[in-house]
């Protein structure tokens, strides 16, 4: 739901070029261990596990709700992009 909601979303995808943002997509369809070892990391038992690291190491990652729409990923790439500046 979040990847046709969001990640095909104009302004998203613009907003994600402009942030020169990289994406990372984990298929877990072979219930890999080293996957299922990060959802507690994330406070998640399974996917959708969506978060925005920011590129200062040192700043927190945002962790997305489980469903969230364009408006509310447009707020955390804005977030994110503020604490590595």
């Amino acid at each position: 739901m979040n990847e046709s909601r969001v990640f095909s979303n104009k302004e998203v995808l613009a907003k994600l070029k402009e942030l020169n943002v990289l994406l990372i997509k984990a298929d877990n369809t072979k219930r890999l261990q080293t996957i299922s070892d990060d959802f507690p990391r994330y406070g998640r038992v399974a996917l959708p596990v969506n978060v925005i690291a920011p590129a200062d190491p040192n700043a927190p990652v945002i962790v997305m709700p489980e469903v969230f729409g364009p408006e509310e990923a447009l707020k955390a790439l804005e977030e994110a992009a503020k604490a590595s500046r």
